[in-house]
């Protein structure tokens, strides 16, 4: 202890990080290298506790990188203000001084002699107005940087459900929060947070209109006929975006439990409301706190109490309640789903969140070492597999992002958002010791495989077996009759690197159903996947019109064949004898007078000859851009590059670490220019270069190019 505490102040005395590192480039939209954050000493202190949280706590993780969010997009709008605010005490004091002269008559006034100061009635309530103002202005100025605290300007306000994020935030004698919390039942969370925030915006709304009253008084422009009126009704509602987001966030935090189950009326109550609260759900799919019961963001076969692994049943029967999808259907609420598998995702969501003015719900899956049976170690590794097994896949739903669901929901984050799964290189020995490679998805099952809550649904393969062994991802495409005499199975790498085969349980087939289902559902909503009967029905349609103008063409085609042999015999003829008698016999001139010969319409009662076509225009040149071919290639510098894989957790197939250990590009068509840029933008060592787009209809193009050129 006494090591610590020396090596804490130690580093309370170290300067803190110079700007220049800190590599944010728009830190609302989430865009630069997020980790830089936690380079600054106030944004890591943040929160600056919590032990009795249990070793390697998800929820403690995720906790403390949103605190960190929330410090680093509040405080440079706080020391903006601060500077406006420390001006506008002058402004008012140098305008109350002026009019205190303003009356006085100095002529004749000998040294030491007192002098009138009173001022006429209409200065004399000016000046009193000022002096109030005045007042006020540096009341405002002391609780920003002292107030009864002494700590200045709480950072933000939170209201905690009871449960783990309870319990562990307010351990005797304990409290990572330096700020205002408060703890109710269970339930209760965004009822309490709904009222702190009423209350908390009234306060600001008051600050704010002393502010903008300060700024009228001193260039002469407030008139109270007009301004009377407006700051007497003046909320929330009516601040600029300078001043939203200065004001600190109320935050409702809870667990599953709190949000998906008991507490689920009050959450949608607030979602309903369109208030712009922070909702936390610390998703750990278990009610930790009370011993691990089954809940409803539990999965299909996960065993704990209340839904055992018994000879009738084998652990939970119903399906994950997908707390963000029903989110997302209130239209409302900016929804973010994350976990730390992607610190950046994570943040970047966090942040955008903050900066949105409506209801914003962070739904964060948080691995629980105890009731999912993991190592203390392993909360990374956990998150990391729950988003590529598609357990619990990355989304941002923001209603102003666009006027369609497809440009509202976002699945960037996702690896191989193409596939049903993401693929991987398992690297074993064969029986002769030799090395060898195969390439195999990552399904669910091979995460539930990895925690102990899902142990009883594998079973290693001894001997022969009755049914035929089919590899896990191919059974799930088997209908019934073909997957019968047939059993499930996946790879498990053993400790002399061999691979050995584990049976898998049909409650493990039926999860892994329902998470393709899931799955697929958030792409045709997103736009990224058209189901075989959307695609079969635009393909008719498509067939239909193709055929229409095919038809239509041969119609035409065909009455100009007929005008053509209706009307050329009798031209022809009389341009050959004008050609013989007049040029002789030169053939070119014929031939070219005859071809200039115009069709002649001909009247039919069955068919109308179309009009001659009007001669192509010339196609116009195509660049290599248009044809798909890139103008500049990305590339990676390689002497800069640190190996650190943020760029192979924007797209692993994009990306991939070299012979060198290296990042290197496999091949820009592996992966969207959005990849490229977003990659550049959280590379810390800057050794991306996203070159140039080669699909010229990729999705908000101009504003990626945009954000591209710093980098190329």
């Amino acid at each position: 202890m006494k090591s610590l505490k020396t090596n804490w102040d130690f580093w309370k005395q170290l300067p803190d990080t110079p700007e220049r590192f800190i590599q944010i480039r728009d830190i609302h939209e989430g865009i630069g290298v997020l980790s830089t954050i936690l380079l600054k000493k106030d944004n890591y202190a943040m929160m600056v506790g919590g032990d009795g949280a249990c070793m390697g706590c998800g929820e403690k993780t995720s906790t403390r990188l949103l605190m960190s969010a929330i410090e680093a997009s509040l405080q440079p709008h706080v020391a903006a203000f601060m500077e406006k605010l420390d001006e506008l005490i002058k402004q008012v004091d140098s305008k109350a001084r002026l009019l205190l002269a303003a009356d006085v008559d100095l002529t004749g006034v000998k040294e030491g002699e007192k002098v009138d100061v009173s001022l006429d009635k209409e200065n004399g309530a000016r000046l009193s107005k000022l002096t109030k103002l005045l007042a006020d202005l540096k009341d405002l100025s002391w609780r920003y940087k002292s107030g009864p605290s002494g700590v200045g300007r709480a950072r933000l306000g939170m209201a905690n459900s009871t449960g783990c994020s309870s319990v562990w935030a307010s351990t005797y004698p304990y409290n990572p929060y330096p700020f205002p919390w408060v703890n109710h039942l269970f339930q209760d969370a965004p009822s309490i947070a709904i009222g702190i925030f009423e209350g908390h915006m009234r306060k600001m709304a008051d600050n704010f209109a002393l502010v903008r009253r300060a700024d009228l008084e001193v260039n002469d422009a407030y008139n109270p006929q007009v301004h009377d009126e407006f700051f007497y009704s003046f909320d929330y509602n009516q601040f600029t975006d300078d001043e939203f987001l200065l004001c600190p966030p109320i935050v409702a935090m809870g667990g599953d439990g709190a949000m998906y189950d008991i507490g689920f009326q009050n959450l949608s109550r607030l979602m309903a409301s369109g208030k712009p609260l922070r909702v936390v759900i610390l998703d750990t799919q278990v009610y930790s706190n009370t011993g691990g019961q089954a809940c409803t963001s539990g999965f299909t076969g996960q065993v704990s109490d209340m839904s055992y692994y018994g000879k009738a049943q084998h652990g939970k029967t119903e399906a994950r309640k997908e707390l963000a999808l029903i989110s997302l259907a209130h239209r409302t609420s900016y929804v973010l789903q994350s976990s730390q598998a992607n610190p950046s995702h994570l943040m970047a969501g966090i942040l955008k969140g903050l900066a949105s003015r409506r209801p914003a719900i962070f739904n964060i899956y948080a691995p629980c070492q105890t009731e999912h049976g993991i190592p203390d170690d392993a909360s990374q590794r956990s998150a990391k597999l729950a988003l590529e097994s598609r357990a619990v896949p990355y989304m941002i739903y923001d209603p102003d992002a666009g006027s369609s669901m497809g440009e509202r929901l976002n699945l960037d984050g996702n690896p191989e958002i193409d596939q049903d799964w993401p693929t991987y290189e398992l690297k074993y020995k064969d029986e002769n010791g030799k090395d060898q490679v195969m390439e195999l998805p990552m399904t669910i099952a091979d995460w539930a495989a990895t925690e102990a809550r899902f142990a009883k649904h594998f079973q290693k393969v001894r001997g022969t077996q009755d049914a035929e062994l089919v590899p896990y991802h191919e059974f799930l495409r088997l209908s019934k009759e073909e997957s019968k005499g047939k059993a499930a199975f996946i790879y498990v790498l053993a400790a002399d690197s061999q691979l050995v085969r584990y049976l898998v349980s049909e409650e493990m087939v039926e999860l892994g159903k329902e998470r393709l289902d899931f799955w697929n559902e958030l792409r045709e909503i997103s736009g990224d996947l058209i189901s075989e009967e959307v695609r079969d029905k635009v393909s008719d349609e498509k067939e239909a019109e193709f055929e229409a103008k095919i038809d239509a063409i041969r119609g035409e085609h065909e009455a100009q064949i007929e005008n053509l042999k209706q009307s050329y015999p009798q031209e022809v003829a009389r341009r050959m004898a004008e050609a013989l008698m007049g040029q002789g016999s030169n053939l070119d001139s014929f031939v070219n007078s005859v071809a200039a010969v115009p069709a002649a319409p001909v009247s039919s009662p069955v068919v109308k000859a179309a009009p001659a076509p009007a001669p192509a225009a010339p196609a116009p040149e195509v660049s290599s851009e248009e044809d798909g071919e890139p103008g500049m290639a990305p590339w990676i510098e390689e002497d800069t590059c640190t190996a650190c894989g943020d760029c192979l957790k924007v797209n692993s197939k994009l990306f991939v670490y070299g012979d060198s250990g290296k990042a290197i590009i496999t091949d820009p068509k592996n992966g969207s220019f959005k990849d490229l840029v977003v990659a550049a933008e959280r590379c810390p060592s800057g050794s991306i270069h996203p070159g140039e787009p080669i699909n010229k209809k990729e999705k908000n193009l101009d504003k990626l190019v945009a954000r591209a050129e710093p980098f190329n």
